[in-house]
């Protein structure tokens, strides 16, 4: 449930009662905050593309636009809504005279596109983790040892008239068009196969990055922390062709179907079966009793 003050007096409920929620989280959940709270913590990491808030920062963006212009850098953005998630609203543009007019369709962030995103046979696609927080101050968060990927429809090119293609620029299937699931096992076999790298190092830096963003947000706002909160988060991650992880949102109780429909394979952790009937009752397990079956301390 999310939970406010007022809800909280019409239900009885006390402050000696556990949430599933941590106040304040906005910090972290919405996206122009997500990237005022690393701005304010890390400065401008590589593991954040830049962003801009189309509301209060506006003559940066135009700025940094014009110079990339000037140098013959690519320029190529994507307008996301603060509070929206499945890519609502969401678009993708060069043209500056556009961008300026999708903020009449509501308050958004300006960030740079990732031009060069690695692929998979073609296509692009992202990262869904799945975090565990059970305290702010100190940092106690964990991460399931299951993920998934989550794949672009058509194959990936920078052609102009693309750009309005959701199935060749967004990865989000499962809500529109028509979703290619691969169990993450399988992914990682054949990403492993088709680019020569090893994913168990690609995996630390995404937890390494992962840490750092929770890490923002106990620093730059630790009255977020209340010992009788716990939370779960979703966090999604794309690859540069470097294959450098880049943090794209985080989302508060993120839908966890995928992770209940199929059974598969930990890949790191206790790198034994999963089975996807038991997923809630192993985050309920680690939230609220102690237990770190199929989760890792990050």
């Amino acid at each position: 449930m999310q939970i406010d003050s007022e809800l909280k007096s019409s239900l009885g409920l006390t402050d000696q009662q556990y949430m599933n929620q941590f106040p304040f989280e906005a910090c972290l959940v919405m996206k122009h905050h997500l990237a005022d709270t690393i701005h304010r913590a890390w400065g401008s990491p590589e593991w954040l593309q830049p962003t801009y808030n189309l509301e209060t920062h506006l003559s940066q963006l135009i700025g940094d636009y014009s110079v990339r212009k000037r140098d013959g850098k690519d320029n190529l953005w994507i307008m996301k809504p603060w509070n929206m998630a499945r890519t609502i609203d969401t678009t993708v543009s060069g043209d500056l005279s556009a961008i300026i007019r999708l903020m009449e369709t509501g308050p958004k962030i300006c960030q740079k596109y990732i031009e060069c995103p690695a692929l998979f046979q073609g296509r692009k696609f992202d990262l869904r983790y799945i975090v565990l927080v059970r305290s702010i101050c100190p940092l106690d968060i964990l991460l399931c040892d299951v993920f998934w990927v989550r794949l672009a429809n058509n194959q990936y090119t920078l052609e102009k008239t693309s750009l309005f293609e959701y199935e060749t620029h967004f990865t989000v299937m499962n809500y529109n068009g028509r979703m290619n699931h691969m169990n993450t096992p399988e992914f990682v076999k054949a990403f492993e196969k088709e680019h020569q790298v090893k994913w168990l190092e690609i995996h630390e830096s995404i937890r390494i990055m992962i840490r750092r963003v929770f890490e923002s947000a106990s620093a730059v706002h630790p009255e977020m922390q209340n010992s009788f909160c716990r939370a779960i988060y979703g966090v999604d991650v794309m690859l540069d062709d470097k294959f450098k992880p880049k943090i794209l949102e985080v989302t508060y109780c993120p839908d966890c179907t995928r992770a209940c429909q199929y059974d598969t394979q930990a890949l790191v952790g206790s790198q034994g079966p999963i089975k996807g009937s038991d997923f809630f009752n192993t985050v309920f397990g680690c939230l609220f009793l102690d237990d770190l079956t199929n989760v890792s301390p990050l």
